[in-house]
């Protein structure tokens, strides 16, 4: 069974995932790289002994440091297509807010840069992550970005990157309380990606910022978001 740890940076989540060989899930904002090094030793991995590097989606919180980490692991990237285009253009593009808070952060942050970084593998729905020792699977996820992902594993458990996050203030304050995250290009399609995933899991969830959040609290949140019926404005 894959154990699943938290490393938590300045901004953001990054995950390193420890099955019968290790995998690191997204690489944080740029300069977060030491942390991640220092987070993999911390588990007894070396950032060479990493079998892939695995993206939930590309922003330049959970790609800042890809391009540097993967030439220092010598080991592939991997990314849904649907987010290849923003990763060629080498920062966070046009941002949808949700929410008033959304709208003024999205006003801040679209033009923070990261290094590019070509996908060696595409993280298409469906894929197996066997070969990379990791007992789980590819699930498009979209919403937040046209090519999110999220990692299902066998035993119920996901990563879901930023379909959600957890609590207020990027996760710092009640991280385990299911809520939306800041952006998403397309909050519907995300919020049937949700429907999607909790249809497929049943353990913890994993988020880009805050969490782990459990199962059951997502489903009773979702289910008060939809009985309340309540308008979030995107736009």
């Amino acid at each position: 069974m894959s154990v699943i740890h938290t490393l938590r940076l300045r901004y953001s989540n990054a995950y390193l995932v420890v099955g019968a060989r290790p995998m690191l899930v997204d690489t944080g904002s740029k300069g977060d790289a030491p942390a991640i090094v220092a987070g993999c030793a911390a588990a007894g991995v070396s950032i060479h002994d990493l079998a892939i590097i695995l993206h939930t989606h590309v922003h330049s919180d959970h790609f800042g440091n890809t391009a540097s980490l993967a030439a220092e692991a010598g080991c592939p990237v991997a990314y849904h297509p649907g987010d290849r285009a923003l990763a060629m253009r080498g920062d966070n593009g046009p941002l949808r807010g949700v929410g008033l808070r959304g709208r003024i952060l999205a006003r801040l942050l679209h033009h923070v840069p990261f290094h590019t970084r070509a996908a060696d593998i595409d993280a298409e729905d469906g894929a197996r992550l066997d070969e990379y020792g990791i007992e789980a699977c590819v699930r498009h996820t979209p919403g937040h970005t046209s090519g999110s992902i999220s990692v299902v594993f066998d035993s119920g458990d996901a990563i879901i990157g930023d379909l959600l996050m957890g609590g207020y203030a990027g996760g710092m304050i009640r991280p385990t309380k299911p809520n939306l995250h800041y952006f998403a290009d397309d909050l519907p399609t995300a919020m049937t990606s949700l429907d999607r995933l909790l249809a497929m899991t049943s353990g913890r969830l994993f988020v880009g910022h805050g969490g782990p959040l459990r199962h059951e609290d997502v489903r009773a949140w979702q289910r008060a978001m939809n009985a309340t019926r309540r308008a979030i404005p995107i736009d």
